[in-house]
């Protein structure tokens, strides 16, 4: 009576698990492409600023921080860096920083770019609109992006470490 509610563990083929993993895979891939086209009709359709888009944001965004969460607390995702660093010439690290300076440079320019046509009334009005726009964004988004993904770098890492450390104690 004791062994009633005791879960046997059931055999299963590596085979049968890889595929189904990569059917997985394929399915997520298409949630998000579907999200991907409905967040595009909606704002084809209501424009950018409406309020329609807040479920597929939802989405995009809480699937990825669950992945990220996951791979990196089962350490996963500090091994698929190590297999990064072994076979790319630019290591995860430095990818990190200069995407982190790239966003950064692309959010600043469409601002600068946005204030300069928006509110200039000149064209020397809008050269000075768009640099001086584009240098504050710099400033405020780059630390904040540097420290985002540096620092989910960092804990995958730390994460990563430790969990290879219990791996060769036991």
């Amino acid at each position: 009576m004791m062994n009633l509610f005791k879960r046997t563990k059931k055999i299963t083929d590596e085979r049968v698990e890889h595929v189904r993993n990569k059917i997985y895979k394929e399915m997520y891939h298409v949630i998000l492409a579907i999200c991907l086209v409905s967040a595009l009709f909606k704002l084809y359709k209501y424009g950018a600023g409406s309020g329609e888009l807040y479920l597929e944001f939802v989405i995009i965004v809480a699937g990825g921080l669950y992945y990220l969460s996951r791979s990196i607390f089962l350490g996963v995702f500090w091994d698929e860096v190590e297999m990064h660093d072994r076979t790319s010439k630019t290591p995860m690290s430095r990818k990190t920083i200069l995407g982190s300076v790239t966003l950064a440079l692309i959010i600043a320019i469409f601002m600068g770019v946005n204030s300069a046509v928006s509110y200039a009334d000149g064209s020397s009005q809008g050269v000075w609109y768009f640099i001086l726009v584009s240098f504050v964004s710099v400033m405020i988004y780059l630390p904040i992006l540097l420290l985002f993904f540096g620092g989910i770098y960092l804990l995958a890492k730390k994460i990563g470490m430790k969990n290879s450390e219990d791996n060769k104690k036991l």
